[in-house]
């Protein structure tokens, strides 16, 4: 009798209406390689960023996640203002902000994604949308600093069930030759808001207040959570599967990880290009001054052209790296990443420092974009949120190391040295995840994982 079945063609989970033999067949290596090959050797035309958005569903999606970052934006720089100017809080009470905003996801992460793989994606992205809409009212009613800290921390943990069943639902929502495009618009449009949001908040703070800027923030969640609301995403149910443990599906996951060579290289590569931003963004304010000999204003300049090269380096691997595999990508965007840093430490001159900064910004798109995208592609849906928070508690720790790390290291080497070193573990991670993927080992596909 005919069913549906999950199985993997040329590296994406799919459903299909297979027999149980049919699909059986699927999984012979001859047959993956040449699903494999004909994925990347075709003669489809390339995929635009007009046609992904004339998914009306994934198009609805983008609209509420480019409304809800540029609301966090302005609750997060109206967090500051208010901590840092209006109560003249101390550099341990600023600090406290970003602790409380980032420790969520390496804390409820790998939790949060074996719930995510439980619950339906429109559920959990609408709930965790209108818990955040009553934190964000609640900012501006908080009187003391605990109660700020506290639901900052609230913010974070539903934002950690948000990500994963975004990630779990964009590709049911696009093709799988859309999933690269589709996600170099996402990067584009959360660095976007970045240069955006800052500003807007700016203007919003000095106008009417921190309060103001949280109660938009709060009206974005609900804006977000109304348009979520009008998608169809269909995933097939689990079954009746027995009942298992949190730790037990974690574990399961993990396993899946471990055993796919792809997966592995992406979250170590990932892991040492967020380690080195953490590294690079806790001293780059100290570099520009005492080494650059220039002030605040050739310090938002840098950290623009890095920003402004991340949304222009997500346009070229969504137009131009659609027919590079997943894994090649990868290993020349930790390449160019390792060419920025290098580049700044021997700048000796603004300009020199400006163009190196782009380069890391263009490199910096082509390791985040077809990382996001071999994890949609190589992972069964019925997993996809256990990997992707995996993913992200991992990277979310080698921020947390680079930056906690980053002071101390630059006191036993200096800034320029320790730059070096980091451009140096760079070039090393990506020449060696080049050469495995020239080799064709990059791309192996695991045999078939029940969820």
């Amino acid at each position: 009798m005919e069913g549906l079945y999950h199985h993997q063609t040329g590296g994406c989970w799919r459903r299909t209406p297979q027999t149980p033999r049919a699909a059986a067949r699927e999984w012979t290596p001859l047959r993956r390689a040449a699903l494999a090959a004909a994925d990347y050797m075709g003669d489809a035309p390339a995929v635009t960023f007009t046609q992904v958005l004339r998914h009306g569903a994934f198009r609805r999606l983008w609209i509420a996640q480019l409304v809800s970052q540029l609301g966090d934006w302005l609750a997060l720089l109206a967090l500051f203002s208010l901590v840092a100017f209006r109560r003249r809080g101390s550099p341990a009470a600023v600090s406290g902000i970003f602790v409380a905003f980032i420790l969520p996801f390496a804390l409820l992460g790998p939790a949060a994604g074996v719930l995510v793989d439980r619950w339906r994606p429109r559920t959990t992205m609408i709930g965790s949308d209108l818990v955040r809409a009553a934190l964000a009212v609640l900012l501006a009613v908080a009187a003391t600093l605990p109660q700020l800290y506290l639901l900052v921390f609230g913010l974070s943990a539903a934002s950690a069930f948000f990500n994963p069943a975004q990630t779990v639902a964009i590709p049911l929502l696009v093709g799988r030759e859309e999933l690269l495009v589709a996600n170099a618009l996402g990067s584009q449009t959360m660095h976007l808001t970045k240069v955006v949001g800052p500003a807007m908040a700016g203007v919003l703070v000095a106008a009417l207040g921190e309060k103001a800027c949280f109660f938009v923030d709060a009206a974005t969640f609900v804006f977000s959570a109304a348009m979520i609301s009008t998608l169809t995403i269909h995933r097939e149910e689990r079954g009746a599967a027995p009942a298992r443990s949190v730790l037990a599906e974690l574990a399961q996951g993990l396993r899946f990880v471990a055993g796919h060579a792809a997966i592995v290289f992406v979250i170590v590569t990932t892991v040492a290009a967020i380690l080195a931003a953490g590294l690079f963004d806790a001293l780059i304010a100290i570099y520009v001054r005492d080494v650059l000999t220039a002030g605040s204003r050739a310090f938002g300049l840098l950290v623009s052209i890095v920003g402004a090269g991340t949304i222009a380096g997500a346009y070229l691997v969504g137009r131009f790296g659609q027919e590079v595999p997943r894994v090649r990508l990868v290993a020349l965007g930790i390449v160019g990443c390792g060419i920025g840093i290098l580049g700044i430490a021997v700048s000796a001159r603004l300009e020199a420092a400006l163009a190196a900064s782009l380069v890391l910004g263009l490199a910096a798109a082509a390791v985040f974009v077809p990382s996001q995208t071999l994890l949609q592609e190589d992972t069964p849906p019925a997993m996809l949120g256990r990997v992707s928070a995996t993913f992200t508690t991992t990277i979310t720790v080698a921020q947390l190391v680079g930056i906690l790390s980053a002071g101390r290291l630059a006191g036993w080497v200096g800034i320029r040295n320790l730059y070096y070193g980091v451009a140096a573990a760079l070039f090393a991670v990506g020449l060696a995840g080049y050469a495995v993927a020239r080799g064709g080992a990059g791309r192996e596909v695991g045999a078939e994982t029940t969820p």
